[in-house]
């Protein structure tokens, strides 16, 4: 089979032909349709996630398509079904960018569910991790309508759509946008953006709400910039980082509530998630697909930040 892969730590992704995988117990494999890239898959490529490993070490975490073989206990998934989720378990190496996968069905490795009706297989790859984390984070911060937050790294696909969920919240949302983007992020309901390249993004948050916001996501990995956005938050308020750039000192703040959100009961989230986007309430925010064989370019050209919405890959 095909598969995008690197056959050591901090090699370049490269398109390679692999055996086909089989399913131990508990496992399905899945002849995938489509993939979908996100942040993560950089840091499994360069080793950055404390999990045990197979090389060649094939990338990608979310996918969607049919499964054609189960393992024996298997349960729920059946050959025929459309799956979709997050294949993400350990060993780290049979990823989604790839004609085949196997992926298990045990609610604390991933997240694997049937395709609604109707769902195209690219829409269904695009939802697991981003929308998942963008669910879940929201969540740990306990927005509620009527309260301001600060996205920042809100273009991405995280962002995108924690905009669309803390909008339909009843939140305001202030989120940064590069020019070019800024409209798009508002029509997704972003009532504010932030031109963090025309000057510093805390100080413009602050000249345009001086008492003051309820609430701070951070989506981006620059540490340094942490605490400045939290102490834009009011006394009381929370904020969250999802690539753990939270410090200790602030996690140990009593003014306001500081985490670094790690995600859990990823089968619920999954499902809501899909819920929302099969219900029209939220938009899959695609932007681009790629073929399998462009996949290692645009990954390399992706780990330098900046996408807007999610990638997709047609397998």
């Amino acid at each position: 089979m095909r598969a995008v892969a690197v056959h050591k730590t901090g090699d370049t992704p490269e398109l390679m032909e692999l055996p086909v995988p089989r399913p131990t117990p508990g496992e399905v494999l899945v002849r995938l349709t489509a993939a979908s890239l996100n942040p993560i898959d950089a840091g499994i490529a360069e080793g950055m996630l404390p999990m045990p490993q197979v090389f060649p070490l094939v990338l990608g975490v979310d996918g969607a398509g049919e499964v054609v073989a189960a393992g024996e206990a298997v349960r729920g998934p059946a050959p025929g079904d459309l799956v979709h989720g997050q294949f993400l378990r350990a060993p780290l190496g049979n990823g989604t960018f790839a004609d085949y996968a196997v992926v298990t069905e045990h609610p604390d490795s991933g997240a694997l569910q049937r395709v609604p009706d109707g769902m195209p297989a690219d829409i269904a790859a695009a939802l697991p991790t981003a929308g998942m984390t963008a669910l879940g984070a929201l969540e740990a911060i306990g927005l509620r309508a009527g309260q301001s937050v600060l996205i920042v790294g809100a273009t991405g696909g995280v962002g995108a759509f924690a905009v669309q969920l803390a909008t339909a919240l009843g939140a305001e949302v202030i989120a940064t946008a590069r020019p070019g983007a800024d409209r798009w992020i508002r029509r997704l309901g972003a009532a504010r953006t932030v031109d963090y390249t025309a000057g510093d993004t805390a100080e413009q948050v602050r000249k345009t709400h001086p008492d003051g916001i309820d609430a701070f996501l951070d989506l981006t990995r620059d540490t340094a910039r942490f605490g400045d956005y939290a102490a834009l938050v009011r006394d009381g308020g929370a904020a969250t980082s999802v690539t753990f750039t939270a410090p200790p000192e602030l996690v140990a703040s009593e003014r306001i509530a500081v985490s670094n959100f790690q995600m859990a009961d990823k089968p619920d989230l999954l499902a809501r998630i899909t819920a929302e986007a099969a219900s029209g309430r939220i938009t899959v925010p695609v932007q681009r697909t790629i073929t399998l064989d462009e996949t290692p370019g645009v990954l390399a050209r992706s780990a330098a930040g900046g996408a807007r919405g999610k990638t997709t890959v047609r397998v």
